[in-house]
């Protein structure tokens, strides 16, 4: 009887321990609104799955560029792109994906379904009516797969930047995919891990602020809840659906990825060469993940041309 007593206090004092870190972890202290907003740099929208945040600058007249970010870092990592293609005399558009910086967190699953229809509503909202050039990074890459091959007349051209081309590995994601166990996890490793990453002092040169922007978006409530979400969503559908019905729409395509990429390897471009061999393949030494942000002085010149391509 003892030992089960013990045994009982045991369990207690470490839930009291679990509990008490999962708080100390947690950072989501503020809410998101028209109030927290109105002291936000940037522009805002209503659209029918919440209010989005973005940056629509360049001529009203020239053609437009809108850029699609990937799985936790939103849309201020297009900064070099953003002001290059402006000052090439581009309507430049990027924005935040909901559950990412300073956009809604709906309630709902965080997976190609809603980030395809904000692009759509998003364009709506803002009146874009003529065909967009369109770029999508990582989680970005099947995104706007989905949005192309779904609303072919609304794409000019589309770019690929090292793509996510298969579901996350299982094994990458286990056991944050089991109820419960997942969102305690999330709590304690995987936003306190990718707030860490981000304040590494390298990425200052990057972008700007990348480090207090990132830490920024992690203080309002649902960016936890979002993060785990597309985790979840991206390690269980077969993304390469996506591009399979990518490959039978006709508007020009390319490809661009860093060779020394570790968070999606160079050679799953390989895939997508064979789906779809008329695209245009750019592979650039030297970088990794984010060419447009870590080789912007190559990156910049090859989206460029393509987009000046007849």
């Amino acid at each position: 009887m003892k030992i089960l007593k013990g045994l009982a206090w045991l369990l207690a004092a470490l839930l009291v321990i679990a509990v008490g870190y999962f708080i100390y972890q947690d950072k989501e202290s503020l809410q998101l609104n028209s109030e927290s907003r109105s002291s936000m740099p940037g522009s805002f929208v209503e659209t029918p799955h919440g209010v989005v945040s973005y940056q629509l600058e360049g001529p009203k007249d020239a053609e437009i560029v809108v850029l699609v970010h990937g799985f936790s870092v939103p849309g201020y990592l297009w900064e070099p792109t953003f002001q290059f293609l402006k000052e090439q005399g581009y309507q430049v558009l990027r924005f935040d994906l909901f559950g990412r910086g300073r956009s809604d967190r709906p309630d709902e699953e965080f997976g190609l379904e809603l980030f395809s229809a904000q692009i759509k509503d998003l364009l709506v909202a803002l009146e874009i009516k003529q065909p967009i050039n369109l770029v999508g990074l990582s989680m970005g890459g099947p995104i706007v797969s989905r949005f192309t091959h779904q609303n072919p007349g609304l794409v000019k051209r589309l770019i690929l930047q090292d793509p996510l081309v298969h579901q996350i590995p299982a094994a990458f994601v286990s056991p944050m995919d089991k109820p419960i166990v997942g969102e305690y996890l999330a709590g304690v490793v995987l936003i306190p891990n990718l707030v860490a990453g981000n304040q590494a002092p390298e990425n200052e040169l990057k972008v700007k602020g990348w480090g207090e922007k990132f830490t920024e978006q992690a203080k309002y409530k649902g960016f936890r809840r979002a993060i785990l979400s597309s985790l979840r969503y991206f390690s269980s559908h077969r993304l390469v659906t996506e591009f399979e019905k990518l490959a039978k729409t006709d508007m020009p395509k390319m490809l661009v990825w860093g060779k020394d990429d570790k968070t999606v390897p160079f050679t799953e471009s390989e895939t997508l060469i064979k789906l779809m061999p008329n695209m245009r393949f750019e592979a650039i030494d030297g970088a990794g993940h984010i060419p447009s942000v870590e080789k912007p002085e190559i990156f910049n010149p090859i989206l460029l041309s393509f987009l000046q391509e007849q």
